[in-house]
């Protein structure tokens, strides 16, 4: 596992992106750029989900290291600091596991659904 300074700047990279990227656009649509093509719309909200999961999936270790070192300062969890990679992992695997669940109704509902001519919405 890495140390906890590298999953901050991984979390913050990320986080970082999912306020960039909505950004870019906005000022692209602004300038009068036309939308992307409808078969260019699927993979930039499918890519845009994936770095939305990976930034929330980054966000674990962060916590449950800072918490954990919190404990141990103050002399308890020592168990559960040995523990915290364990811990990430089972943490990681139950949103999986719920995005898993939460993918298939997202499609049924049109969450993918593209649309011609899209233009921005104010």
């Amino acid at each position: 596992m890495l140390s906890l300074r590298a999953h901050v700047w991984i979390c913050a990279g990320l986080f970082a992106a999912l306020l960039v990227v909505p950004i870019v656009g906005n000022v692209l649509a602004a300038s009068g750029m036309a939308p992307p093509p409808r078969s260019m719309q699927l993979p930039f909200m499918i890519g845009y989900l994936v770095l939305f999961v990976a930034a929330g999936l980054s966000a674990v270790p962060v916590m449950v290291m800072t918490v954990l070192r919190a404990q141990e300062r103050q002399g308890r969890a020592a168990a559960l600091v040995r523990r915290q990679t364990t811990i990430i992992w089972a943490m990681w695997a139950l949103i999986l596991l719920g995005i898993a669940v939460a993918v298939p109704a997202m499609i049924a509902d049109g969450f993918f659904a593209t649309v011609d001519g899209a233009a921005a919405r104010m």
